[in-house]
């Protein structure tokens, strides 16, 4: 299978330092930018992911101060799996232990080991045992094994009244293949590597959620570049009537935002240029990086940030 596969996932977080320390702390993932939100630039947002951030490892953050707990519900991004070396969940299972992080070792519908657990915030996820490698590395943070550490996104379930109609578009329009069916469970695979896999939960009779901290803002697929962008906005168009956003610069790729016919919204984004844009491969996420249109506002949105530490290779110790 080749088709596209994820490109990133967002989730709205109500502490960033916190946040911070989980997923790049405990779980060994690499901040890769620290910058702002385009559509909120008094907050942050942080992308988190292997060691260069590349398409299909990255999980970002919306950490919106004051936010109230989000509630699930239909048609929304409900859980992220992610993906770590065969043989790993029991060492994962101590460090969660160790760090006070409640856990379950569960095998999944489709018969995959995994272990499930929550952010501070109370969003769902999982570590599953992958055999295939990667062709890239994940990030090699010192308090993470290279033979446990996350390799990137593996899975990202999304709950909807009716999976028909959204199986049929990221089977046309995206390039996933249906693979299998447990119960109210479809799984569609664009290919083995990160970010791969979605599962379609359908859940008829669920009501609608409310956005807030531990939801997952938008789910983002991947475009190879500007060229194949615009002929996944033009099939959206002519076969379901869906008229995606103009396309935006977000500086580390190109994107459009559109909301499929059950109302879930989705990007779409380039796998270029990349974070290395605007920093170095040794410096990726120490510091504030704004657009240039927002550069002029840099002393301003400093001071409406919350402060984050410097989140080098060794910052997190005091995460064990």
């Amino acid at each position: 299978m080749v088709g596209r596969g994820l490109h990133h996932i967002t989730l709205i977080s109500s502490d960033a330092e916190r946040s911070c320390r989980f997923y790049a702390g405990l779980l060994g993932m690499r901040l890769v930018k620290r910058t702002v939100s385009y559509e909120d630039p008094g907050s942050f947002h942080l992308c988190m992911g292997d060691e260069k951030g590349r398409p299909g490892t990255l999980f970002t953050l919306l950490p919106w101060q004051r936010v109230q707990r989000g509630r699930l519900g239909a048609c929304e991004a409900w859980a992220t799996t992610f993906r770590v070396p065969d043989g790993s969940l029991d060492w994962w299972a101590q460090r969660l232990q160790a760090a006070g992080v409640r856990h379950d070792r569960v095998e999944t519908a489709f018969g995959e080991r995994s272990v499930l657990l929550e952010d501070p915030d109370g969003a769902s996820l999982s570590l599953v045992e992958k055999d295939e490698p990667v062709s890239d590395g994940p990030w090699r943070n010192p308090h993470v094994p290279d033979d446990c550490a996350i390799q990137g996104l593996h899975d990202l379930v999304l709950k909807v009244r009716r999976a028909d109609p959204l199986i049929e578009m990221f089977r046309e329009v995206f390039g996933f293949a249906r693979c299998s069916t447990v119960g109210n469970l479809s799984r569609l695979e664009a290919h083995g590597g990160a970010g791969g896999v979605v599962t379609l939960d359908e859940a008829k009779r669920l009501a609608r959620g409310q956005l807030g901290a531990g939801s997952i803002h938008h789910v983002a697929i991947r475009a190879h570049d500007a060229a194949d962008l615009a002929t996944m906005v033009r099939e959206l168009r002519d076969r379901y009537g869906i008229i995606a956003d103009e396309v935006r610069n977000r500086t580390y790729y190109r994107a459009v935002k559109f909301r499929s016919t059950c109302g879930l919204l989705l990007e779409i984004a380039t796998d270029e240029p990349g974070f290395e844009f605007d920093e170095s491969y040794e410096t990726l996420g120490r510091t504030l990086k704004l657009p240039s249109s927002l550069e002029m506002r840099r002393d301003e949105l400093q001071q409406l940030l919350p402060l984050l530490p410097e989140c080098g290779r060794h910052f997190f110790e005091d995460a064990e």
